[in-house]
């Protein structure tokens, strides 16, 4: 009973948790097995139900669960036992979580089940499938197999369609309207801009230089019609500091990010090497409108399908950030958008190129706090106590699922102190020993007893370490609203500290850490020896209450 009822718990903030594990779970006539469908938000399944099924062992939590996915992904990690599909004792994946300890996993009986499926969800969204025995397989979606497998997801779900007869409506984000210059571009063999883009073999457009990290606020935009962008042509947008050469990242000094039809992306800076990933969803579905725009600090593509009104963020987030943590010091190296066209079948073509209106869509997730109201608040008393510091609190489930990064990526995994067995994960926003007692209160009662209690957005960027400390970075915090969070100090950088080496490190020590690392890679200096920096090929989303801490 009391494993049964960890269990039900356990499938309740999978439920609850949808906006990031994209996972819904029903009870069967079995009480041990569950059937979940999951919806990818990255590559080639994006947005597509995937069906399975949960099976929960007497052992559990010692043990694993079973995992059997129905649909095939075509995937050999995900794909490979899939004759163990009715065994109720061996999952039809190869993973290591899958595994206790004890038979030469990583299953800890700290796991949970939401642990489980934000696995599951990263090996179906990275090209990068970890294999059990040691070593990765870059397994990529090309354009043959595109139409494949969505054809085999639509098949098994209408086969077990009387299991989830109605499936959940789809996150999505809508991106956010911005005055932009218009691009244009010029095919490589010609001279003059064109607003059509003809496809007959391999075609490549390149726009006008700009400059990033500037202070004047530019913005640049583009509006492509893809109806006619069949499932026979190859398209991939290309930033980069290229113009219109070196689109794979071959060479050292070049700086990319690109979004192809299949929902393959690639990120490259000076002097490493490319990193493949998945964002967004397919392009190439017909009677889409994409929107590319370039800020002074993101790269986002968004979409809109014929008959809506709205322009979605493609994958939810922008592509890339565009700072000097992210892409390094670019502030005098010109930069362009390339279009890419390769046609490998079906007839030639063109996409256009509409008037924006000199309008953009971005991601909103980068705008400074507002300054606090000089208004002046009751001073605290015993019926309006003022809390120590405020913050942004974790679940159980989320901490334990960026722990489980972190072991995946080996860092800090031998520290003492881990922030999921000491306590849950959170993001200080205000601390009362940063400002004057008068001043504290002011922002205490104006700006965040307003917020208590409401559920803001996080984006777990990358991750940073040296020998004493591990934490991740994030983006500024966002209201479930779109608007920005405060934060003081202003020089406050936003972090998660996870893991301290002994009790002698505090975890304000992490603030410290992450101001050298990305401050040294802002200025372009070397990193100090056993120092990390990990950028999360996709960002981690998190959605996190807004909380007082008094003393206990």
């Amino acid at each position: 009973m009391k494993m049964l009822r960890r269990v039900n718990t356990e499938i309740r903030d999978v439920n609850n948790d949808f906006h990031s594990l994209r996972t819904v779970l029903r009870p069967s006539d079995d009480k041990s097995r569950w059937n979940f469908v999951m919806f990818p938000n990255d590559g080639a399944m994006s947005h597509l139900p995937l069906i399975g099924e949960l099976v929960i062992r007497p052992t559990y939590p010692n043990d694993a669960p079973v995992l059997h996915l129905f649909t095939k992904t075509n995937r050999w990690n995900v794909d490979v036992y899939r004759m163990y599909m009715n065994d109720p004792t061996h999952s039809t994946m190869c993973f290591d979580i899958l595994r206790s300890k004890a038979n030469g996993g990583t299953w800890d009986h700290s796991y949970t089940i939401s642990c489980l499926f934000a696995s599951l969800m990263q090996a179906i969204v990275t090209p990068e499938v970890e294999q059990e025995y040691g070593g990765e397989v870059h397994e990529f979606v090309t354009m043959e197999k595109l139409d494949g497998i969505k054809q085999s997801v639509n098949t098994t779900y209408q086969q077990h369609i009387t299991k989830f007869p109605s499936l959940p409506p789809i996150p999505t984000i809508a991106a956010t309207v911005v005055k932009a210059n218009r691009l244009s571009f010029t095919h490589t063999r010609a001279r003059n801009p064109s607003t059509r883009l003809y496809f007959n073999g391999i075609d490549t457009f390149v726009s006008r230089p700009f400059y990033l990290q500037q202070r004047d606020g530019n913005s640049w935009s583009a509006l492509l019609d893809l109806r006619n962008l069949h499932p026979g042509v190859v398209f991939s947008v290309i930033l980069s500091n290229q113009a219109g050469t070196d689109n794979t990242g071959r060479c050292l000094e070049t700086i990319l990010l690109r979004n192809g039809v299949t929902g393959t992306a690639a990120k490259k800076v000076a002097n490493r090497p490319l990193k493949w990933f998945y964002h967004g969803k397919p392009l190439n579905e017909g009677n889409l409108l994409l929107s590319i725009t370039v800020t002074q600090d993101q790269f986002t593509m968004a979409y809109k399908s014929g008959g809506t009104d709205t322009f979605l963020v493609h994958g939810d987030t922008p592509i890339s950030k565009l700072g000097p943590a992210q892409i390094g010091n670019v502030q005098n190296i010109p930069f362009y958008v390339t279009l890419f066209f390769k046609l490998k079948s079906g007839k030639r073509g063109f996409v256009d190129i509409l008037d924006q209106q000199g309008m953009g869509h971005i991601h909103e997730g980068t705008i400074v706090p507002p300054t606090p109201p000089a208004s002046s608040s009751p001073a605290p008393n015993s019926d309006n106590p003022l809390p120590v510091f405020i913050s942004l609190a974790l679940s159980d489930e989320q901490t334990r699922s960026l722990s489980h990064i972190l072991d995946l990526y080996d860092v800090g995994r031998d520290f003492k102190i881990k922030r999921y067995e000491l306590d849950v994960g959170h993001q200080t926003l205000l601390h009362s020993a940063d400002m004057a007692t008068q001043q504290y209160a002011d922002v205490v009662n104006n700006i965040y007893r307003p917020l208590q209690g409401q559920v803001m957005l996080v984006w777990v960027e990358a991750i940073v370490a040296d020998d004493k400390c591990v934490a991740f970075v994030t983006s500024n915090p966002l209201c479930s609203n779109g608007a920005p969070v405060p934060f003081y100090p202003r020089t406050r950088l936003m972090h998660i500290t996870m893991r301290l080496r002994d009790e002698t490190v505090k975890p304000v020590y992490a603030n410290t850490v992450a101001q050298r690392i990305l401050g040294a890679i802002e200025s372009g200096e070397s990193l100090r020896e056993g120092d990390i920096h990990i950028p999360m090929a996709q960002a981690i989303k998190l959605w996190c209450p807004l909380q007082f801490h008094f003393h206990r």
